[in-house]
């Protein structure tokens, strides 16, 4: 599969919007970054826990949720759920560092399209948002 991260070219997409939900910084610059760098034209924002996510979703339409499954308060899989309760349009892609079948399990229960693990961040995850994506057009 022809990505724009392997080959430094923006995707074209309609503009979207996409919300980081990480609580480690550099992590969640670094997928910032990724979504920049792939996703010409998307319009990021950043959350460090479920409950900044929920403030960003319910005050603005959110496309794309890139979270984590580890969360300090709330889980990112109860987060999943919350953030579709609030916004059943918005589809979420769970990042997690678990990469296990529970774990994987409980995200796509929770409403997660998509899961990726850190571990494979590179090679799966703009795969993942462009399945995503062509599943809203």
């Amino acid at each position: 599969m022809y990505t724009a991260f392997e080959h430094s070219q923006p995707i074209p997409t309609s503009a979207h919007v996409a919300l980081i939900v990480e609580d480690h910084v550099t992590v969640r610059q670094a997928l910032c970054d990724r979504l920049r760098m792939s996703f010409g034209r998307f319009d990021v924002r950043e959350a460090a826990t479920v409950y900044d996510a929920l403030r960003i979703v319910e005050a603005e339409r959110v496309d794309l949720v890139l979270m984590d499954i580890g969360l300090p308060g709330t889980s990112g899989v109860d987060g999943a759920r919350m953030v579709l309760e609030r916004s059943p349009r918005t589809s979420v892609v769970m990042v997690s560092i678990y990469d296990d079948s529970a774990h994987r399990a409980a995200a796509l229960s929770a409403g997660a399209k998509e899961f990726v693990s850190k571990r494979a961040i590179r090679k799966e995850l703009i795969p993942a948002i462009e399945r995503v994506l062509a599943d809203v057009h």
